[in-house]
């Protein structure tokens, strides 16, 4: 650094000396400050402004302010990780699953009425009836029609074709578990595919005891129905989604809805006891 200074002075002298700088100008460049070469400061890359601007920028994008005091919007991360409420029912007072679930009841033990009423069920339509479970990892059921074709063979004794042999099993027990029949077909042993119903001739007691015990079990399971129901507001009132009020006024009205189809039960078992009794 000295040698520059001494340098820089040298050559300020001979310019002055030989009139290469004007006179107006001599005493500026006499008492000039040297110059100064300032050493340019490496910068590192990852430190570089620009660069810092940018990655502020893509975190600042990544991670989205929250929802301050203002009502600014929340941010998508926190919308989607929140766990949302269960929403409120929009009509408590609507029961349509519940007349639902009793009409669905209602058909079944219908069928399973007329059968009783004609002699025990012992005709080719209500053996076609007969729900079949063919695949017990699944609860969904067929009707016998549908897994095989149904035909009299003589009094009291009808023949039951299925369509593949997978579906035997699953048939003779859907008949001997129903509630109408209670009794095992037989195999042939000519035909796989083939069944033999033959039903023995029942008894006005025995008919009459089966129509009873299936209007007690229609009564029961609209009882489940209008349990599920009520535990259902209870639930709601815990959530504070009905109030204590409303809770009674839903039991008043279900009750209502229940108290109707018991009437129904009761009249279309005394209409069957007396179809039945006239049998003897």
């Amino acid at each position: 650094m000295n040698r520059l200074r001494t340098a820089n002075a040298l050559l300020r002298c001979n310019a002055v000396a030989h009139g290469a700088i004007p006179r107006t100008t001599r005493l500026a460049v006499a008492t000039a400050t040297p110059l100064r070469l300032q050493p340019t400061a490496s910068r590192p890359f990852t430190t570089s402004r620009s660069l810092l601007k940018k990655d502020r920028g893509s975190k600042d994008d990544a991670k989205p302010s929250k929802k301050d005091k203002r009502g600014n919007s929340p941010s998508p991360s926190e919308s989607s990780s929140s766990p949302s409420k269960e929403t409120t029912p929009n009509d408590p007072f609507d029961f349509s699953d519940l007349t639902a679930a009793f009409d669905k009841h209602e058909k079944r033990y219908l069928d399973i009425l007329t059968s009783v009423r004609s002699d025990g069920g012992f005709n080719v339509d209500t053996i076609g009836a007969v729900p079949v479970q063919p695949d017990r990892k699944s609860p969904q059921t067929f009707p016998l029609r549908e897994l095989a074709a149904v035909a009299a063979s003589g009094a009291r004794r009808f023949t039951i074709l299925a369509f593949d042999e997978s579906s035997i099993k699953p048939i003779m027990s859907a008949i001997q578990n129903s509630e109408a029949f209670n009794q095992q077909p037989q195999r042939n042993e000519e035909n796989p595919l083939e069944l033999t119903l033959l039903l023995e001739p029942v008894r006005v007691e025995d008919l009459t005891k089966k129509a009873k015990e299936a209007c007690q079990a229609w009564r029961e399971r609209l009882r489940d129905e209008t349990h599920k129901r009520e535990k259902l507001h209870k639930k709601w009132k815990g959530d504070k989604t009905v109030s204590a009020d409303d809770v009674v006024r839903l039991k008043d009205k279900m009750q209502k809805l229940q108290d109707e189809r018991m009437k129904g039960i009761a009249a279309k078992e005394k209409q069957v006891l007396a179809s039945i009794a006239k049998k003897g």
